[in-house]
């Protein structure tokens, strides 16, 4: 019998269609589990938004699809005995899911479904993250607020090059083009990302029926201020209807527990490099 870890996951989420929308045609995949490491039994979770885009009920197979694809995909991996890196299994995931994706719209039915596809792998104090199209990951906690991945849009390229601000960027005319989308083409690019994560980081996970209609500094407030992650998603999927609620919401929030802290880690970074 594998001996539990000490550390834990405490998760949250919220998944609801809005007030506009008639389909909900986001996904999400909240788990956690034990994992095996070199450093002994840790506690892992995997973390997946993902907002379908397409005719009919199109957006939400595509959103579906590649939802169960990453999930099947890594937890087979993370269970087996080749020790894959964890962003190799994250971008080989990311590859099966877009193929599935990709041939399933080949239907005249499902032509031209995409989807925006998030993932978060935490292992540990190690985030690792592969993210392609417009929903977002952010690190919160008392000391910053991080928004961790970049947009694939037209606005958020407009930002880039200084033609707009990030405040514009929400209410432009424009923000809903994506320019990278899961299942669109036969190759995808994932950025993938790794981070160490502290005492008190809280990881978010979100579509844009989040982000594009709250201020990023009352969602850090929401969740900083909640007595769990659970609450801080249902409190942020009330926030997001009462601001007119015109998209799916979906949100996750993750927060181990037992993490270095900031503080400490500073200290040890100097003492190294005085040493």
């Amino acid at each position: 019998m594998t001996e539990m870890p000490e550390d834990r996951l405490e998760t949250g989420f919220s998944w609801d269609k809005g007030l506009l929308r008639e389909l909900n045609e986001d996904s999400i995949l909240c788990t956690s589990f034990a994992l095996s490491t070199y450093l002994g039994v840790t506690t892992a979770g995997l973390f997946v938004v993902a907002d379908g885009m397409g005719g009919h009920n199109a957006g939400e197979i595509a959103s579906d699809l590649a939802t169960r694809t990453i999930h099947i995909e890594c937890i087979a991996n993370l269970f087996s005995q080749r020790q894959t890196p964890p962003l190799s299994i994250l971008a080989n995931a990311f590859h099966k899911a877009n193929s599935s994706v990709f041939e399933s719209s080949t239907d005249s039915e499902l032509k031209g479904m995409g989807t925006t596809l998030t993932a978060a792998l935490i292992i540990g104090d190690d985030l690792y993250l592969a993210h392609i199209g417009d929903s977002r990951c952010y690190i919160i906690n008392t000391r910053e607020t991080i928004q961790v991945t970049k947009d694939h849009s037209v606005v958020q390229q407009l930002v880039d090059a200084g033609v707009i601000t990030p405040e514009q960027a929400r209410s432009h005319p424009r923000r809903n083009e994506i320019t990278r989308v899961l299942g669109y083409s036969r190759d995808v690019v994932p950025d993938l990302l790794h981070l160490k994560l502290y005492a008190g980081d809280n990881i978010l996970l979100c579509s844009d029926g989040l982000h594009s209609v709250l201020p990023v500094n009352e969602i850090a407030e929401t969740v900083l201020n909640s007595p769990n992650p659970n609450q801080a998603c249902t409190d942020l999927n009330a926030q997001a209807n009462l601001a007119g609620g015109p998209d799916n919401i979906s949100v996750i929030i993750a927060k181990p527990t037992n993490l270095p802290s900031w503080q400490a880690m500073i200290t040890a970074h100097t003492n190294v490099r005085r040493t």
